[in-house]
Parts: structure tokens; sequence; C-alpha cells
């Protein structure tokens, strides 16, 4: 029952920027990056955390939903919508053949072969060039040549609270509670007659609808996308974003894009040494936060509330 609260709160928290349109300027379009790596984020918490399988391609799945929205709309001018859905499930279809094609490899080596993909992925963009713009990128309008940014935006907090609320519900489904039985104990699993692979395989392919759905709405927000925007340091990034908030709570994404996304502003006068000072932080944070920052400021906050308790009994 308390983890059901905290997805109710999880939730409004997230249903909070929608609050930004009335304000505008800066707090939405920043809200809205977070946002976009939040769908990300949660993608990496469900797949990793959650369904216990290694992955490190979510740049790639996440432009594959973006390119295959810009290309099928632009270039063969199909309808935006069905352009979306299509990339999306380019994405799905994607993700699946990663696995079976590494299915064979154990542990280490399956995440490898995904990360390597990461990193050969942009050069096959760049190497694309007349149709995906390379490193020069491709600029799109997308929905937003239909309706206006503010109400994007809304439609981009909907969206977000869907794919949260329905990874939230799908590990409290059987289905959920397979995947977790299956990333603490493979072997067990399968030796209580779990057909083991076909739930892998449903967890990847939600990976990639959800990454690559998720590149759609980052291309339609940001209405440019290249080569540069889906290197291997986007991967990183997004990996870490449930790391750093708390893989074992249902808001740990959420505070770690929260870290991902604002602390180049902080750092924005040395934006030179940007990925060094991430580097560090990260290196920092595992060192003496290794279960994350959600974790410890819960532990902190039962202390506060602990003191609270015990100072009117005291003084009594």
């Amino acid at each position: 029952m308390k983890e059901h609260y905290k997805h109710i709160l999880t939730l409004v928290v997230l249903a909070l920027p929608s609050l930004f349109v009335l304000w505008g300027g800066y707090l939405q379009e920043i809200s809205g990056h977070v946002l976009l790596f939040m769908i990300q984020g949660y993608v990496a918490w469900f797949l990793l955390y959650k369904a216990g399988q290694p992955f490190f391609g979510y740049s790639v799945t996440m432009s594959l939903g973006a390119y295959g929205t810009i290309v099928l709309t632009e270039i063969y001018q199909w309808p935006i919508l069905v352009s979306v859905a299509t990339g999306s499930l380019m994405s799905c279809v994607v993700g699946m053949g990663i696995f079976l094609s590494t299915c064979r490899a154990k542990g280490f080596y399956v995440g490898m072969a995904s990360f390597l993909l990461a990193i050969l992925f942009p050069k096959v963009v760049d190497a694309l060039k007349p149709i995906t713009g390379g490193r020069n990128g491709l600029y799109f309008d997308g929905i937003q040549a239909v309706v206006d940014p503010n109400t994007y935006y809304v439609i981009l907090v909907i969206c977000t609270l869907v794919i949260v609320g329905f990874l939230f519900w799908l590990m409290t489904t059987r289905t959920g509670q397979i995947l977790t039985l299956i990333a603490e104990n493979d072997d067990l699993a399968q030796t209580v007659g779990i057909n083991t692979m076909k739930y892998k395989v449903l967890a990847y392919g939600i990976m990639g609808l959800l990454s690559g759905f998720g590149g759609a709405l980052y291309v339609n927000y940001t209405g440019f996308i290249s080569s540069v925007d889906i290197e291997v340091f986007t991967t990183i990034y997004i990996y870490f974003i449930p790391l750093l908030g708390g893989s074992s709570l249902c808001y740990g994404p959420l505070l770690g894009t929260l870290i991902v996304i604002l602390l180049p502003d902080v750092f924005s006068g040395v934006e030179r040494y940007q990925r060094i000072l991430f580097g560090l932080i990260f290196v920092l944070v595992l060192a003496f936060l290794p279960k994350g920052v959600g974790p410890s400021l819960e532990r902190y906050a039962k202390r506060l509330t602990q003191g609270f308790r015990r100072g009117p009994a005291t003084a009594g």
C-alpha cells in the first residue's frame, strides 16, 4: 500500500509541470527537456532495474523513433501520427532484434553489444547524410505546425504521465511479477516452468516501443535532431538517470533526470569541462551514495521526522 501511495505521489509531481504553461519562457522550455529524458530514464529503470535485462542502447531506440518520424513525414509525406506510430514500432522491432541476436551471450557481453551499437549508430547516421542530415541534422515542424507550443507541451506532460503510469501498473501485474522474478533469479524462474525467453523479448519490445515513442516526442518538441544529439554520452546519461536517483524507488528516475538535465545549467560557465565534472559527480554519487540520491533523502527524512517526534516527547 505504501508503494501504491508513492506511485500516486510521483504521478502528481509529474503533472505539476503543466502549470508552467501559465508562465512559459525558460521554465517551460527546460521542464520539457526534463520530461523528455524522464521518459527514457523510466524506460531504463524498467528494463534494467525491474526486468533485469542489461541494455545500453537507449540512444539508438530513441533516435530510431525520432528519425523514423521525420523521414516518413517529410520524405514520404505520411501523416504525422502514422509516422510517430511507425517510428515507435521500428524501435520496438529493433529492440527485440538486439536481444534475440545477443541472447546466447551472458551478462556483460549482452550489454556490451548494445553499447557498441550506441557507439556505431551515430556513424551510420553520418553515413546516411542525404537522408538523415548527419551532423548538420534535420529541422522538423512536426506536430507544432498543427498545434501551438503550449498545447504540445501539455500533450508532452500527458504522454509522460501515461508512460510512467503504464510502467507502474505493469509492474503490479502478473507479467511484471514474472519479470521481477526473472531479474532476481533467472534460473529459478525457468525451474518453475516460466518461459523466460518470451518475457525477456516482451520486456525489450516494451522498452523499444516506449523509447522510440519518446524519441518521436523529442523531435516534435525540439524541432531538430542530428547525430551529435544521439552520441554515446546520450545513452550513458539515460543509463545513469535511475542509478543516480535511486533504482529501487519509483521516483528515482524523476530525481535522476533533474540531476542530469539541470546540472549543465549549473556548470554552463565551464562548458569545456562539463563532461569531466559530470563524470566526477557520477563517481562521487556511486562512491558515497551507492543506492542513489533518493534512498539517502528518505533516510535523512526519517531521521528528521524521528527527531521532531522525540522533541515534544522529551519536553513533556
